[in-house]
């Protein structure tokens, strides 16, 4: 009805002012984006028939209230994360009050130089003070933004030199001082780009035009002025002159007519020519008076025109100086905003990364990097050593023992090789036929030290270094692990996805490409097989990439984190660095599952895990089910709600009927989507259980996985009104899955399955890592044998066997190979 209108226009009048109390707090929130929805709410508002309401007015009634919480809600995060974009800011509008003040003020001004004796001449001069004036701000802008490129030049040469030094993995805070690193090369590259726009954009060239601009137009204004001057002063002097003989004249006929006078006076007949002469010099005398007269007049008022006429000039050339002052102030106002908006934009991102590197410092416990340390080690047990008296036993002797003593424990010679660096696998001194014989009676020990060792001649067993021709190059992990050779044929880099033609590194085995440049931060390890082309993986549905199980990227973000991450505070809800995750991303996408994420930051895999579920089509808990849970979690918080707290028989009554209730809506999630929860839900459990290292409650997680495993139906809005409301809920929801989770996912027979299959599972992985350790076991074996015969052939030739030919020696190595192999 009509009757609502006062009512929506009061409740709009209220919205208003509340919205101008903010912006009066906070100016930053000023901005185009809010003032633009405010206008389309208060023309919705004001349009809206009330009458006769329809639903396409409705519509775009309800529509205009989202898109102004959305652009008052982005607007708040955006200044709360310190990044806001000065470019949309407004200033505050002038009224039309202070408009007509300042018109005043200008019209005053010129009245003022009117009346003013030199006004004119003062406005040129200040005109061309500021001509000068834009010369030395150009000049200050220019020398100013040299030393900046300088600087970042500098960032940029400290950035190349110190990346390896201080950001050792190992290292205490090396995530800190990487990303200090990062953000002193974003700093960098930032400030060139703002100097190369003031220089050809928003700064120099546009002042320069206007300078130039500003001397034509100033030039021309004075020379307009000089020459209405030079008139008036040419008609001064022509009055001048017409006076002066005006005057002459005069007097020439005051004199003629005193004589024509004393003429007549005299009298006589011999005079009257002469009274004759006089009277016509007397008419002569007063006509050059009249005309000099006449003349002295028509002087007077051209100088009296020349004039009025100069003082129009003098208004048109106040008001034509005024126009160029106030134009060249414009422009110097437009690009002085320019500068120091680039200037802002440059460093209002720097206390909070400083802010944050301090805080997160604050996080750092010592002792803590070097405890993860030892832990990656993975070292072998401390081998039991045992002394024993042995009886001489003149039976077992053996003439070429002694170039052997070293080896009469297989065991104890590794180990002792291990840590003292001689006597190793290829010492041409352990390369006799007796060592060989002692090797083979203990080659079982052998075997298990190979498997199981994380350290044999400094290299993990599970990585091939081959740098050939890279090995001044410093590798990653992950480049380790390919044989690498010089590239042959110009391919796509498969870390920074461009393509590399020179200096090119590429895999023998899987033909894997990449830069030289590169290898130093390669995240993808060898597969011993072709690679295959880039998988779209972020953003594609969710049943194409998990097909009936897992994901591979939440396994292994997942697995990596439980690995080393669980106890680190703020895991999940601190970001990680924007540039190192879009290049984990691309790794994934390149590399599926061979990307090695021991040297990433946990919270830049965290980053990943979270990106990749939130950019899901469709997220894991599906969009049918979005409005059933979304009224699960607000019934259980009506009121207070129960406190979410699993204590058994003893649980909150509505506690338990909403785990029940959740426990049946989960059951119409396809197979992989509810393994794949699972799996996550579990992993926060791990989390949970640690929370008094890593500060992460059950409420907390909910807040982080809230949005990213489930969400509405996209509208029109890039974010709906909706999803914001619900963001407790969604939380509520993830949290009752964390803290419930052995009643709603767990069940016996499920768990007494998997586990059984696991354990099939574990028992074929293990069978297949044996095999493949013994044939590694196997070419290593008959590699030193081929080094063998090479260093017995050397040196005991000519001594012991002469005469022997060639082809025995291949048979008895050969048959030392085959009797070791059998």
């Amino acid at each position: 009805p009509e009757s609502q209108r006062p009512v929506a226009h009061e409740c709009l009048g209220e919205v208003l002012r509340v919205l101008r109390q903010v912006i009066n707090t906070y100016p930053l929130l000023n901005t185009v984006e809010i003032l633009t929805a405010a206008g389309k709410l208060i023309s919705k508002v004001k349009g809206f028939h009330y009458e006769a309401c329809n639903e396409a007015d409705k519509n775009d009634f309800e529509k205009a209230i989202e898109t102004i919480a959305v652009a008052f809600s982005s607007n708040v995060s955006e200044l709360l994360m310190g990044e806001v974009d000065s470019s949309t800011l407004l200033s505050l509008l002038p009224t039309e009050k202070s408009r007509v003040s300042w018109n005043n003020l200008f019209d005053e001004v010129d009245v003022i130089l009117q009346n003013s004796e030199g006004g004119v001449d003062s406005a040129l001069l200040y005109a061309k003070t500021i001509s000068k004036y834009m010369k030395d701000l150009m000049s200050y802008v220019e020398k100013r933004t040299s030393l900046e490129t300088e600087f970042s030049k500098g960032l940029q040469r400290l950035y190349q030199s110190c990346k390896h030094s201080i950001t050792h993995p190992q290292m205490p805070l090396f995530s800190i001082y990487s990303l200090a690193l990062e953000q002193d090369q974003e700093q960098s590259v930032g400030l060139q780009q703002a100097n190369t726009t003031l220089h050809t954009q928003t700064y120099i060239q546009p002042l320069m035009q206007r300078k130039q601009e500003h001397e034509k137009r100033r030039k021309e204004i004075k020379d307009h002025w000089i020459r209405a001057k030079r008139k008036l002063m040419e008609c001064e002097v022509n009055l001048r002159k017409a006076k002066q003989v005006y005057m002459v004249r005069c007097e020439e006929h005051e004199k003629a007519k005193t004589a024509a006078c004393r003429a007549e006076e005299e009298g006589g007949g011999s005079t009257v020519k002469s009274v004759e002469k006089k009277k016509r010099l007397e008419e002569e005398a007063r006509n050059k008076s009249d005309e000099a007269e006449a003349t002295y007049r028509t002087c007077i008022a051209d100088a009296t025109t020349q004039q009025l006429e100069l003082e129009h000039t003098k208004v048109t050339v106040l008001r034509q100086l005024q126009d160029v002052i106030k134009q060249s102030d414009q422009t110097l106002r437009s690009a002085t905003i320019s500068y120091y908006q680039l200037m802002h934009m440059q460093t209002v991102a720097l206390p909070v990364h400083y802010q944050t590197l301090c805080e997160s410092s604050k996080l750092y416990d010592p002792g803590q990097q070097y405890a993860a340390h030892v832990r990656d080690l993975q070292l072998p047990g401390q081998p039991t050593v045992h002394y024993a008296f042995e009886n001489y036993c003149p039976s077992i002797s053996s003439p070429r023992r002694p170039s052997g003593q070293g080896h009469k424990s297989w065991g104890s010679t590794v180990s002792d090789d291990s840590v003292g660096g001689e006597g190793g696998l290829e010492s041409p001194t352990a390369s006799t036929s007796g060592s060989s014989v002692s090797f083979l009676y203990d080659s079982s020990l052998f075997i298990f030290y190979f498997f199981w060792s994380s350290d044999l001649n400094g290299m993990d067993p599970d990585v091939v270094v081959s740098t050939r021709p890279f090995r001044n190059v410093g590798l990653s992990k992950a480049a380790q692990t390919h044989r690498l050779r010089k590239l042959r044929t110009p391919a796509k880099c498969r870390e920074c996805d461009s393509y590399v033609y020179f200096q090119g590194a590429e895999c023998e085995e899987c033909f894997l490409a990449c830069h030289k440049r590169c290898l130093e931060t390669l995240a993808i390890q060898c597969g011993h097989k072709k690679l295959q082309g880039r998988l779209q993986l972020f953003g594609r549905d969710f049943s194409q990439v998990a097909g009936d199980g897992i994901p591979f990227i939440v396994t292994k973000c997942v697995s990596e984190l439980e690995r080393r991450a669980l106890k680190m505070k703020g895991i999940y809800r601190v970001n990680g660095v924007k540039t190192r995750v879009e290049k984990l991303c691309q790794a994934f996408e390149n590399g599926k599952e061979l990307v090695e994420l021991s040297q990433c930051s946990p919270h830049d895999i965290s980053n990943v895990l979270k990106l990749y579920l939130r950019q899901l089509p469709e997220p894991i808990m599906l969009f049918r089910l979005y409005n059933r849970l979304m009224g699960l979690a607000k019934e259980s918080l009506q009121g207070e709600g129960p406190e979410l707290v699993d204590l058994g028989p003893d649980t909150y009554p509505e506690a338990l009927v909403l785990v029940d209730k959740l426990k049946e809506l989960l059951k119409e999630l396809p197979k992989a989507n509810i393994a794949t929860l699972r799996y996550i839900i579990r992993h926060l459990r791990r989390i949970v259980e640690l929370e008094e290292d890593n500060k992460m409650s059950p409420s907390n997680l909910g807040i982080v996985f809230g949005p990213s495993l489930m969400r509405p139906r996209p509208t029109g809005a890039t974010i709906s009104l909706s999803s914001l409301v619900d963001y407790p809920h969604q939380a509520r929801i993830v949290e009752s899955l964390i803290v419930f989770y052995s009643s709603i996912f767990q069940s016996k027979p499920a768990q007494s399955h998997k586990t059984s299959r696991s354990a099939s599972t574990s028992t074929q992985q293990v069978g297949l890592v044996l095999k493949l350790l013994y044939n590694n076991y196997i070419l290593m074996v008959f590699s030193t044998f081929t080094e063998c015969n090479s260093a017995d052939a050397e040196e005991d030739a000519g001594s012991e066997e002469p005469n022997k030919p060639e082809s025995d020696k291949m048979e008895e190595g050969c048959g030392k190979f085959l009797f070791l192999f059998l």
